[in-house]
């Protein structure tokens, strides 16, 4: 959906570019948590998830006048159920955001939770066995993500500094209503790289209350909004984008398309007009030009042709590779036993007709061929050369000789 679009972060007040190298205004945003309102719903397959997901989701906002626009992203789904992630981005939440965006004049075509990026980045150091609770920690909330082996069953973001035990056991609460109760086997925490505030503070303490081992992991925010942007271009990805800002994002669009097509068309009404204004004036010079050029060459034209004429004639009579003593000299070294020939007529324009009789019928083919072999192809210096070689009717005389006629032509000069 999103493929080539740059991945920007919004946390801490400010805005945080991948640096891919993608230019653009058109970026796909990643926001902490706590902007939205999301939640894991179970519906039944055949249900629309994206009508249900609304009318949930729209009675849990903080904001009850303000439209939502909710995005989902199936997690799973057996022969009855499919199970959901749906979230929705209330704009009176993301004021600053939006605030931003304009400042550097962006826009976006797609809203996603950065968490589920930091989520797919550390997906094979969590495992997928049992119950657990990953905690990630960004400089704007606690995020909070329930899994029952491999799927989420529970997701809700902490404010930094508050009871984090209260929240992980209403996270648990709802786990075990969604999924049924289970053992929880561990609780990892994810901080960012170079984050060392998060062996140092009291969550270790508060974590370690619920009786279970605690690990830590890290990870990149690169890597992170790598896999946000892995996610933007897969179909049915999470996309939250407010109505509002996808009105705002077709009518860019449509203004930059309409900035193109005034400018090509204006471009084509300039071309038209000087063709049409120009046109007559440069083929006017270009003529005058090309009769001037014609005057000033066409002697020194025939001074050159009349000069390479004359150079041909004396090549040609000075050439005696086709002279008459020549090709009678290469006819006689392939003349086959049995072979007698009784005229001879060179022509050096033509070509060569030759008389003669043979002992038998093969002896006239077997000349026929020799020099039809040398008139196609693989010529030495000195060889003759014929385009065609032509063998008359036999004759077959009292002493059973055969009398034969051959004409050889030379072939047209190039």
């Amino acid at each position: 959906m999103a493929k080539g679009t740059e991945i920007v972060a919004f946390e801490g007040g400010q805005l945080i570019k991948r640096n891919s190298g993608v230019k653009g205004r058109e970026v796909v945003l990643a926001l902490p948590l706590s902007r939205f309102i999301v939640k894991v719903l179970r519906f039944p397959v055949d249900a629309v998830a994206s009508e249900l997901a609304e009318g949930i989701l729209s009675e849990m906002t903080p904001f009850p006048d303000e439209p939502l626009t909710v995005g989902i992203e199936k997690v799973c789904e057996d022969e009855r159920h499919q199970v959901v992630i749906a979230a929705a981005l209330p704009e009176s939440a993301a004021e600053d955001v939006a605030s931003k965006l304009d400042e550097e004049k962006l826009n976006v075509v797609s809203v996603d939770a950065l968490v589920f990026g930091e989520l797919r980045t550390v997906w094979g150091k969590i495992g997928t066995s049992g119950r657990k609770i990953v905690i990630f920690r960004s400089p704007e909330c606690l995020s909070l993500v329930i899994l029952n082996g491999d799927m989420p069953c529970a997701i809700r973001s902490a404010a930094l500094g508050s009871d984090i035990r209260r929240d992980i056991t209403l996270s648990l609460l709802e786990a075990e209503d969604f999924c049924g109760s289970a053992e929880l086997e561990e609780i990892v925490v994810v901080k960012r790289v170079g984050d060392e505030v998060v062996s140092e503070d009291s969550l270790n303490e508060s974590l370690t209350s619920f009786g279970v081992p605690v690990r830590t992991i890290e990870v990149d925010l690169s890597d992170a909004l790598d896999s946000i942007a892995e996610r933007s271009e897969e179909t049915g990805s999470l996309n939250a984008l407010p109505e509002s800002w996808s009105d705002v994002l077709k009518e860019t669009r449509f203004k930059a398309k309409l900035t193109r097509f005034v400018a090509i068309a204006c471009s084509i009404w300039a071309v038209a007009l000087a063709v049409l204004i120009g046109v007559p004036f440069v083929f006017d010079y270009l003529t005058d030009y090309q009769k001037e050029l014609c005057r000033r060459h066409s002697k020194a034209f025939r001074a050159v042709s009349d000069k390479r004429a004359k150079v041909k004639l004396v090549r040609k009579y000075s050439d005696h590779s086709l002279g008459a003593l020549e090709i009678m000299k290469a006819v006689s070294d392939r003349l086959p036993e049995g072979i007698i020939l009784s005229s001879w007529s060179f022509n050096r324009d033509e070509g060569l007709d030759i008389a003669g009789d043979s002992a038998d019928s093969s002896s006239a083919y077997q000349l026929k061929d020799v020099l039809a072999e040398m008139a196609s192809g693989e010529e030495e210096e000195g060889t003759l050369v014929f385009g065609s070689v032509r063998l008359g009717p036999l004759n077959k005389h009292k002493d059973g000789r055969q009398k034969f006629d051959l004409k050889c032509l030379f072939k047209e000069a190039e």
